[in-house]
């Protein structure tokens, strides 16, 4: 059993290590939230050297904690299930350059939107491949399209201390359209 183990694990390792010699790693963009601020859930995807979306180790869009802003730190395999689904991956285009995730923590917060579905598209501009998580913002944002560059909940907590949501959530990104700033802000169910 013990060199079962062992071959599993250099099988993971070589899987990992040959997926991450053709790909490279794209931002999609963060999670943020005021409970322990300090640590940053960065969701991310890879793509290869033709700018087309390829599965990683943990499928399509994957995440990690960067703890103290500055270090990486894999995610828990529990909490990574329940990331997973505040985060639902939602299926991959033909072409492979475009795929959409569920942006769920939208469901508990009173917000405009009339979808909360991000479409993640990668293309090459200028000889570079860039990758935009697009998200249309609603009535309150005059219906601009953003490229998501991070979520921030403030978390509130119930009388025990305990989290028991978000007293509002914050989209923060760049207009698509003129690349300004923009950002949204929802209150709390």
């Amino acid at each position: 059993m013990k060199y079962l183990n062992v071959a599993i694990t250099v099988l993971a390792i070589s899987a990992q290590t040959a997926m991450a010699a053709g790909s490279v790693e794209r931002k999609l963009f963060t999670l943020e939230k005021s409970l322990n601020s300090e640590n940053i859930l960065n969701i991310h995807a890879f793509t290869d050297s033709d700018c087309k979306f390829v599965s990683g180790p943990n499928g399509f869009v994957d995440f990690y904690w960067l703890m103290d802003k500055q270090n990486k730190k894999e995610v828990h395999p529990m909490i990574r299930s329940k990331v997973q689904e505040r985060v639902k991956f939602l299926g991959l285009n033909g072409p492979k350059d475009s795929f959409k995730v569920r942006l769920n923590d939208l469901s508990e917060i009173k917000h405009d939107l009339e979808d909360n579905n991000i479409e993640v598209k990668a293309e090459i501009i200028a000889g570079v491949c860039t990758v935009k998580s697009v998200i249309k913002l609603g009535a309150s944002a005059k219906y601009k399209k953003m490229n998501l560059e991070r979520t921030y909940c403030d978390v509130d907590k119930n009388f025990l201390g305990v989290p028991s949501g978000c007293t509002y959530l914050e989209l923060q990104g760049k207009q698509v359209d003129t690349n300004e700033a923009l950002k949204a802000r929802f209150k709390g169910k």
